[in-house]
C-alpha cells in the first residue's frame, strides 16, 4: 500500500482518514518507532489557531466577536 500525506490509500482507492486516530494506528507506529511492545508514542497534531474571517486576525478560544473588527466568532466544525 502506498499512502499519500492525507491518507488515502493510493493503490485501491480507499480514503482512511477516519481510521488515523484509531488506537490501533497509534499502537502500530509506536511499535515501528521503538521496536517495542507497549511503548506509547507521543504524536503531535498540527493545531490550528482561531481566525476571524473577517479581518483574519488570530483569535483566543474563549471569545465571541473579535476585537478588532467586530464581526461575530464561528468555530468551526470538527469532523
Amino acid at each position: 500500500m502506498i499512502f499519500c500525506a492525507t491518507g488515502v490509500d493510493m493503490s485501491s482507492g480507499r480514503d482512511l482518514r477516519d481510521q488515523m486516530n484509531s488506537d490501533a494506528v497509534a499502537d502500530a507506529f509506536s511499535f515501528l518507532v521503538s521496536g517495542k511492545r507497549g511503548y506509547k508514542a507521543v504524536i503531535e497534531r498540527k493545531v490550528e489557531p482561531l481566525r476571524c474571517s473577517g479581518c483574519n486576525l488570530v483569535l483566543p478560544d474563549n471569545i465571541k466577536f473579535c476585537s478588532e473588527c467586530g464581526t461575530k466568532v464561528t468555530l468551526p466544525i470538527k469532523k
